[in-house]
């Protein structure tokens, strides 16, 4: 999931290809999958550093967290991190001071899936 505040015409933040410009974003949200984690975890998260993408929020049904990374280094990494567990509040900030709240109550844990 991308979020963006971008205040734009719809689909103005998009490049020719209908691709999300990295400038638009403010965070991205990945929900973690056992086939995914390396590259969810490793990957993607310097990837998004390294594109100055402010906010990454990886879900993990596996060990019921989610964590929210802030502050890119262009280095590839986060300087910022926050284990939100299973059943808590996400909170997002968005480039407008807004931020955005996500109730984890009822995310699925592994195995609880159908």
């Amino acid at each position: 999931m991308y979020v963006s505040a971008y205040g734009g015409s719809p689909g103005s933040d998009r490049n020719s290809r209908g691709r999300f410009e990295w400038h638009s974003l403010d965070a991205v949200i990945e929900v973690v999958s056992r086939s995914s984690r390396d590259n969810d975890f490793a990957k993607k998260f310097r990837l998004y550093a390294e594109c100055g993408i402010p906010v990454y929020v990886t879900v993990d049904p596996e060990d019921a967290v989610c964590t929210v990374h802030q502050q890119p280094e262009r280095t590839g990494g986060y300087k910022d991190a926050e284990d939100v567990a299973f059943g808590g509040d996400l909170v997002l900030p968005l480039s407008d001071d807004r931020k955005i709240v996500i109730s984890t109550d009822e995310f699925p844990k592994a195995g609880e899936l159908g």
